[in-house]
């Protein structure tokens, strides 16, 4: 019996210390899942808010605010409605550029699509011609040509005479083309006898023709014969109808582009091509007036845009 009670209660002992090793392994067993678990969903949940922009982007949430500005939008586009359309185009052509840069600068800053015609061979032509190209400002070459007083009047630098034969003209036509890259044209400086001479016009009209040139007739005689060399030859042609500044007076400066502003609203939508000078008197009255004739539906246009239209109208 004593045999017996040891057995049982060895048994019973160890009966215990297994259920005791048991629990506890189940315990760890239990608890190191739990462990590992926790930082995968973690894991996987910090990852889920990085889709949750893409549900964002597709709420219309943000797409509401930006009603407000289409509103906006609307109303910008109502006031610049009621601006009234160009009722008239002119071009201002501003001669005798290539001495002085100072008044190029000034007129630069003008809010109007000014043209500059530069003389060649100054000593600011080329550069006076290549600001202008960078500031997209059209240019015209001012060709110098004989006027019926010389000598007492000379033309300048480049001039072209009537007595040069035609290998004499078209060798300084073409270096005073190369003095002034950019134009897109040509009008004379002075030139009252070589403009009544037809058949050096049209030999230099041809050349303009070839280098894809159009040609603007300042007017400084009447008895200009620009029209019948240009039909000869072809060269899309323009004339002058204004000179600004013959008297450099600001107050007739001004009401002549003043005038062209109550012309207009008047009926007179005709476009036309005026000529002035760097004066001060003459910059200052441009300044002036700029935002009248915009006001009156005058449009400052560059002169190819006049050259170009007058030939798709087909009109004299």
């Amino acid at each position: 019996m004593k045999l017996f009670k040891r057995l049982f209660k060895g048994l019973l002992i160890f009966l215990i210390v297994f259920c005791i090793a048991a629990i506890v392994y189940m315990i760890q067993w239990k608890e190191a899942p739990t462990v590992i678990k926790q930082p995968k969903k973690e894991t996987r949940q910090t990852r889920l808010p990085a889709v949750t922009p893409q549900v964002e982007k597709k709420a219309p949430v943000k797409e509401k605010p930006a009603q407000p500005a289409k509103e906006k939008e609307k109303i910008v586009i109502s006031k610049i409605e009621k601006i009234p359309a160009p009722l008239r185009q002119i071009a201002i052509i501003i001669d005798d550029i290539g001495y002085d840069l100072g008044p190029v600068r000034e007129l630069m800053k003008i809010d109007a699509d000014i043209t500059f015609s530069i003389l060649p061979l100054c000593s600011h032509s080329h550069e006076a011609a290549e600001m202008l190209h960078n500031a997209k400002k059209e240019t015209l070459l001012h060709l110098p040509m004989e006027p019926n007083s010389y000598p007492r009047e000379k033309p300048g630098n480049g001039a072209l005479f009537t007595d040069m034969n035609d290998k004499e003209l078209l060798y300084q036509l073409d270096k005073d083309l190369a003095s002034v890259p950019f134009i897109s044209g040509v009008n004379n400086h002075m030139g009252s006898k070589f403009m009544g001479d037809e058949e050096k016009l049209t030999l230099i009209f041809n050349r303009l023709k070839k280098r894809n040139l159009f040609f603007i007739d300042s007017r400084t005689t009447s008895n200009t014969k620009a029209s019948a060399a240009s039909e000869k030859v072809g060269l899309q042609l323009a004339s002058r109808k204004i000179f600004l500044d013959n008297s450099r007076d600001y107050d007739q400066i001004y009401k002549k582009l003043i005038d062209i502003a109550e012309n207009t609203g008047a009926g007179d939508v005709s476009p036309i091509i005026i000529i002035g000078h760097p004066y001060p008197e003459t910059i200052r009255a441009i300044k002036n007036a700029a935002a009248v004739l915009r006001q009156k539906g005058v449009l400052v246009v560059p002169a190819s845009k006049l050259i170009k239209e007058k030939a798709a109208s087909g009109s004299s």
